[in-house]
């Protein structure tokens, strides 16, 4: 036998010699165990994360407005609804003002511009202005308001207030008076 064959033979002997301990107790075996499988992947030697769960949460955090965001539920100016900018709510004509527009919404204030028909547009609030145009015989009132909890304000006999406030969303109530 050449000389690197019996190197090799003897260094393998050795290590099984190692392995083989006659004081070592041979090792217990339990029973297997049915798990269910593992949601998603995991990495061989990681622990798979858990199962998700349900969410009772809702998409925005914060106090709910009565009428979500139902803007037609504002038609007979009595209504509470999530608002964000852009978002055009219609008013019955009977109250002076036709349409209310949220211009913008930030943590501060809620700015809203309003289109009402010709004559006696009045409103009342922060940063309040309001101008008559006339065209051809049609006259139209528009005007801007600001809104801040706690800050209401008037349009004829509109109560306009904001009850809740984020740089995103924010909750209008209209209340006739």
């Amino acid at each position: 036998m050449p000389t690197l064959a019996r190197f090799t033979a003897a260094a393998l002997l050795l290590t099984l010699a190692a392995c083989a301990d006659s004081s070592a107790t041979p090792p217990t075996t339990t029973p297997a165990t049915a798990t269910p499988p593992a949601t998603g992947s995991a990495t061989p030697g990681t622990a798979s994360p858990p199962p998700p769960t349900a969410s009772t949460s809702t998409p925005s955090a914060g106090p709910q407005a009565a009428d979500g965001n139902d803007l037609a539920a504002c038609k007979d100016g009595d209504c509470e609804v999530d608002i964000k900018t852009d978002d055009r709510i219609a008013i019955d004509k009977r109250f002076g003002v036709e349409r209310l527009t949220i211009s913008s919404l930030d943590a501060d204030e809620v700015r809203v511009t309003l289109l009402g028909s010709s004559g006696g547009l009045r409103v009342e609030g922060m940063n309040v202005s309001v101008s008559g145009n006339c065209v051809n015989g049609r006259c139209r009132d528009e005007g801007n308001l600001s809104l801040a909890p706690g800050q209401p304000g008037q349009i004829n006999d509109l109560r306009v207030e904001v009850t809740y406030l984020t740089d995103d969303r924010a909750i209008l109530r209209l209340s006739p008076e």
